[in-house]
């Protein structure tokens, strides 16, 4: 079985614009029940906003300004800000073993597939890898 990192990834991925706001980016994490986005500048992968950074901000936002003022603050908070730009991502070719390794070593949620001219192609996350091993236990009963 030698399976690809493309041969499992969501390819209709949510993503966002840097200018978008932390509004924006809660919103779409709520609405559409995903925990990473990726986020985009002039049509290039540039990183991912994550559940936990979103978290993070919003308790530091209700801490210092309240509930009262929570939506007003998001929406005044650029993306830019929650970015994680050192954020590890693979090619289409990367081998299903590797990203299954790079999931147990790290402690990151997902790993979005970018092209070789910086295009994001999908995303895979931890779930993903769930999914293919309930599918592979299935398969052996």
């Amino acid at each position: 079985m030698n399976k690809v990192i493309a041969d499992i990834m969501t390819t209709s991925v949510f993503q966002l614009d840097a200018e978008n706001s932390m509004f924006e980016v809660h919103q779409l994490m709520k609405e559409s029940q995903i925990r990473h986005v990726p986020i985009s500048q002039n049509n290039e992968f540039i990183g991912v906003v994550t559940q936990k950074s979103i978290i993070s901000k919003v308790m530091y936002l209700l801490d210092n300004y309240g509930s009262s003022a929570l939506e007003r603050r998001e929406k005044s908070i650029s993306v830019n800000e929650l970015i994680d730009k050192k954020i590890v991502f693979a090619n289409p070719d990367m081998p299903l073993v590797d990203a299954a390794q790079f999931f147990l070593s790290n402690r990151h949620g997902c790993l979005p597939i970018v092209s070789n001219e910086n295009k994001l192609q999908g995303i895979v996350t931890s779930s993903d890898f769930v999914k293919l091993s309930l599918l592979l236990l299935e398969r052996e009963n």
